[in-house]
């Protein structure tokens, strides 16, 4: 039972990212299975952040090894802020893929992610001062990209 003295966690809405890629490079090793995505743009909006994805500034290194259980992810990109202040985003999570249910078919896969953010000293550095959980999906239509969005834990 919750201890009503301890305040309850909230989640609030700050921001979503929508990233664009062009290129996927996937191999199987000994290990398993790896990939590694590039962005090639993206766009950031939200009550709390805008601004773009910075084009190659990182990428997606997946790491799969049962596809049925998902894949672990660990990504890094460069964001910058419309007023030009540049944020180091790096997210470790999941890509979740639902079990097929007898006789149905599966939802999408969805993504589910704890990023770390560096920010430097001045409008943006709240984001290197709070916990944000994320999720997202990755689509196809009408391109390749992966649509996350950001919630700070209150």
């Amino acid at each position: 039972m919750a201890d009503p003295a301890i305040p309850r966690i909230e989640l609030e809405y700050a921001f979503s990212i929508r990233i664009v890629f062009k290129e996927r490079i996937d191999f199987v090793g000994p290990n398993g299975g790896r990939g590694y995505v590039p962005p090639a743009f993206g766009e950031v909006w939200g009550p709390r952040l805008q601004g773009r994805v910075v084009p190659y500034s990182g990428a997606d290194y997946a790491r799969f090894t049962d596809l049925s259980r998902g894949i672990s992810v660990n990504t890094h990109y460069m964001l910058q802020a419309d007023d030009g202040t540049y944020i180091y985003i790096r997210n470790l999570g999941y890509l979740y893929r639902p079990p097929v249910p007898e006789g149905g078919t599966a939802g999408p896969p969805y993504f589910r992610m704890s990023p770390y953010f560096d920010a430097p000293t001045g409008p943006h550095d709240w984001l290197t001062r709070t916990v944000i959980l994320g999720t997202g999906q990755r689509r196809a239509d009408p391109f390749d990209h992966s649509l996350f969005t950001y919630y700070a834990v209150r």
